[in-house]
């Protein structure tokens, strides 16, 4: 690989983070952040993760998890290690990649959108004094 493409890779952002690693496992972590847009992000205790499901298709891949309060929807591709990051409480924050870098990613995991499903919108709630 040449230096150019080599730091470019280097220097992408990444779509998400798994935790330190420590003799070869990952450190289980108590929270998942999910970065919906620079403005928004939520976090959501792995307690309260009830089910989680990962399904590979022809247009993509789909990560369903299912929180005491919330429906989370994955969606992108090569999103595997992503799925075994989250069985292993590993998942430290995901974000989805903006359409025009995608392509960049390759054969790399890539989330293309992350929608949530929840009683209100906290982000946008505003409260009265």
């Amino acid at each position: 690989m040449s230096d150019l493409k080599m730091r470019e890779f280097k220097e992408r952002p990444e779509c998400y983070h798994l935790s330190r690693e420590v003799m070869g496992n990952h450190v289980p972590l108590d929270n998942l952040r999910l970065e919906l847009t620079s403005a928004c992000f939520y976090l959501l205790p792995y307690h309260l993760l009830e089910v989680a499901k990962f399904e590979s298709g022809h247009d993509g891949d789909i990560i369903a998890l299912s929180f005491v309060n919330h429906n989370v929807k994955i969606a992108g591709r090569n999103l595997r290690a992503l799925a075994i990051g989250f069985q292993e409480r590993a998942v430290e924050w995901v974000m989805p990649v903006p359409e025009k870098y995608a392509e960049a990613w390759g054969a790399q995991g890539v989330i293309q959108s992350i929608e949530i499903e929840k009683p209100e919108d906290l982000c946008s709630k505003k409260t009265n004094s």
